[in-house]
């Protein structure tokens, strides 16, 4: 809450792609008001990535995207499932270990996490409570966050650059700010630490971005997603009376298209953000891999709020960055986890196993989920089928709301009656029985 692949055809490779940020790129910033998107610079794999100054604003065409379905998709049609990695860290170990292998991509390291739940003085969960990480007798916290929903903490020392300790020092802090709980807890086991008193989650904002890719692989879904896209910042309005919020929108193709990141920065206004949305056009790509470290990057470089609130990026994607910038990928999702920013990621129609496999990385290592569409729809080419224990498949619509509303409220929202459509495994609450 706080905080070699093998040449596939373009018609195999469908809709949204990912992001995330290295390569040598040149990036097109699109000021957003009030705030101007920042310039972003860095080093990430030997590869410097330089953002042009900002400037004028750019106009962004209103008119319909390209892709069979202009014109007549509507939001509520597209389906997907998700799994929530931190729920069954087990089968999630195994995963990487066993695709790791066989891909000959690089593991993100987690090391040994912290799990811990708060509950309040009745037992009941205790989401929102803030608290501090620190390595027993160190004067000073390796990470600072609020306990997510469910009162969950799982935080992964050697992912915040806090090496992988046997044990971890978790202080705990009440409404006044005065500590009201320490517990030394061992890492790779779960613990509960109860509070003397209740805790509720009420975050102050929320910092939204959607990181896109938009080369010509997604046209088979992209006016589809685009629906459903602007739906979601709809619903954040909606569900969140009197929270601050604020949309952020990266858009991404490849080397040699028109523009390789596409950065509009941070905007206040939904309606800015919806046109930006229905600006976006599929063209560009050409083979299997986009420019997804650069994209995401970007997004975690943009100038997020500190302090009480949510920090979130939703990533579409349907295929990984080159091969040669995984580890840059990887190394963002650590900088997004130091600053408290949660990437969930969804896959595609096309979305291959290096992509999952980077993409769940990525949102286990920042507190996130995967999320990966279905053929359910009829709409789309072919959507692959995760590796993953279980799932709900529901639409989409309700999926992302349901994620949403989970962040924002500290409680975990399932799919009521009649919204699941398919059931894969033993799915009990996020969690894979079977």
């Amino acid at each position: 809450m706080r905080l070699s692949h093998a040449f596939r055809p373009l018609g195999y490779v469908s809709a949204l792609a990912l992001l995330a940020g290295c390569m040598s790129v040149r990036e097109e910033a699109v000021v957003a008001a009030p705030e101007p998107a920042p310039e972003v610079s860095g080093v990430y794999g030997g590869d410097v990535i330089v953002a042009e100054p900002a400037y004028e604003a750019e106009v962004v065409a209103e008119s319909p995207p390209s892709g069979s379905y202009a014109g007549i998709a509507r939001r509520g049609v597209v389906t997907a499932g998700d799994i929530d990695d931190l729920l069954n860290l087990a089968a999630f170990t195994r995963y990487v270990k066993r695709a790791g292998g066989s891909l000959g991509l690089p593991q993100l390291g987690l090391g040994a996490p912290v799990l811990v739940r708060l509950t309040g003085p009745d037992g009941s969960a205790a989401p929102g409570a803030r608290y501090t990480l620190r390595k027993p007798g160190a004067a000073e916290p390796f990470h600072e966050g609020y306990a997510g929903p469910e009162g969950r903490i799982a935080d992964f020392p050697q992912v915040l650059g806090a090496g992988n300790p046997g044990a971890v020092e978790v202080r705990v802090f009440g409404a006044d700010g005065q500590e009201i709980a320490r517990e030394t807890v061992r890492t790779g086991k779960t613990a509960t630490v109860r509070l003397p008193e209740a805790a509720g989650w009420q975050p102050d904002f929320l910092d939204l971005v959607l990181v896109v890719d938009t080369t010509g692989s997604m046209g088979d879904e992209i006016a589809f997603l685009q629906k459903e896209l602007i739906g979601i910042t709809r619903a954040a309005a909606r569900k969140a009376p009197g929270v601050s919020i604020r949309y952020g929108l990266v858009a991404y193709r490849d080397r040699g298209d028109e523009y390789v990141v596409k950065n509009y920065g941070f905007t206040a206004n939904g309606g800015q953000m919806a046109g930006w949305l229905r600006g976006l056009s599929a063209g560009g790509g050409g083979d299997y891999p986009e420019a997804a470290a650069a994209a995401l990057k970007a997004g975690v470089g943009l100038n997020w709020r500190a302090g009480k609130g949510e920090r979130l990026i939703l990533q579409v994607a349907d295929a990984p960055p080159h091969d040669g910038d995984a580890g840059s990928y990887l190394r963002t999702a650590k900088a997004a986890a130091d600053r408290g920013v949660q990437i969930f990621t969804l896959g595609a129609s096309g979305v291959g196993d290096e992509a999952e496999y980077l993409m769940r990385q990525a949102s286990v290592a920042t507190g996130g989920r995967y999320l990966f569409l279905t053929d359910d729809s009829g709409v789309g080419l072919a959507h692959a089928e995760p590796t993953v224990p279980c799932y709900q498949v529901t639409r989409l619509s309700r999926l992302l709301t349901r994620v949403l509303m989970t962040e924002l409220s500290g409680r975990r929202q399932e799919a009521g009656g009649g919204e699941v459509l398919r059931e894969v495994g033993g799915y009990d609450a996020g969690v894979c029985r079977s």
